[in-house]
């Protein structure tokens, strides 16, 4: 039998233990998965994108990194990723750990070269965000992201629960990233995507937070910018008085913590907001 007809057999097995969720055996069969990426990065270069997509199905569902890839490959993976389409850069970033590598700054232009070109889908757009979002929490790495690049936050993708770029969305660093930006819609779209998180932020991040949704949101031209923020607020809100406990996959680095902690910093945010909008209001009377 044909090395391509055994790795499609064995691709095909994955393929199945993916759509039943068999973590079991995902995690036992996670070195054979990685084993192909190389052979299926090429085989998405030539127009065949079903087995880089069954491997990284299978990672997304099992919550493992590539990480063993790095190891077996012998050099950064960026050196087989240059020969990667954008769709192939894009899609395998988020679930490697580049930010641990010597040459970050390698990867990282790689990564924008790829992101700045890539067709839109809702999985790329999720790719995309996560990554950048680990980019935007190193100062040294932060030059390489463009105005084009942080629009894709107005995609409002959808994290994926193991995505590094979930334990990074509120740092301080992050968020005084995207204010910098002077952008009110995709300040907007960054809030709205990292609160549907429902969990814990950074304490540095909320500070921070409070800061924009005071200084920024506070005008009169900018109330139903307001007015969908308390929105998803009050929808989380609402959740989690219901007893609703948010997944628990939250990430690689973070733990959960208390479900009171995590009511009251949504409790906090939604009460700036509705201070800062009755100020606003009180102005426009005054006007009147």
């Amino acid at each position: 039998m044909q090395v391509g007809q055994v790795s499609s057999l064995i691709i095909a097995k994955v393929k199945m233990m993916t759509e039943a969720e068999d973590l079991t055996e995902l995690h036992t069969k996670h070195k054979v998965v990685v084993s192909f990426l190389s052979y299926a990065i090429w085989q998405e270069r030539g127009g065949k994108p079903e087995m880089l997509n069954t491997c990284l199905a299978a990672t997304r569902t099992s919550g493992k990194s590539l990480e063993w890839w790095y190891q077996r490959i012998g050099n950064p993976p960026h050196s087989v990723l240059r020969e990667a389409t954008p769709r192939a850069v894009v899609l395998v970033s988020p679930h490697i750990p580049w930010h641990l590598w010597p040459d970050k700054e390698g990867f990282v232009q790689l990564w924008v070269a790829a992101a700045s070109v890539v067709q839109y889908t809702e999985e790329v757009a999720r790719c995309v965000v996560g990554t950048m979002l680990v980019i935007a929490s190193h100062d040294t790495l932060l030059q390489y992201l463009t105005v084009g690049l942080w629009s894709w936050l107005t995609k409002r993708p959808t994290l994926h629960p193991f995505c590094m770029g979930r334990d990074r969305i509120s740092h301080r660093c992050v968020v005084k990233a995207v204010r910098g930006l002077g952008d009110i819609e995709i300040l907007k779209s960054y809030l709205l995507i990292a609160w549907s998180e429902e969990r814990v932020l950074w304490n540095s991040g909320l500070n921070e937070m409070c800061a924009v949704l005071r200084e920024d949101f506070g005008g009169v031209g900018t109330g139903h910018h307001r007015a969908d923020l308390v929105q998803l607020l009050d929808q989380i809100l609402n959740r989690l008085k219901q007893g609703f406990e948010p997944p628990e996959r939250f990430g690689l680095y973070r733990t959960p913590r208390s479900h009171e902690e995590i009511k009251d910093h949504y409790e906090k945010l939604k009460n700036i907001l509705l201070e800062v909008n009755v100020e606003a209001v009180s102005r426009t009377s005054y006007l009147l």
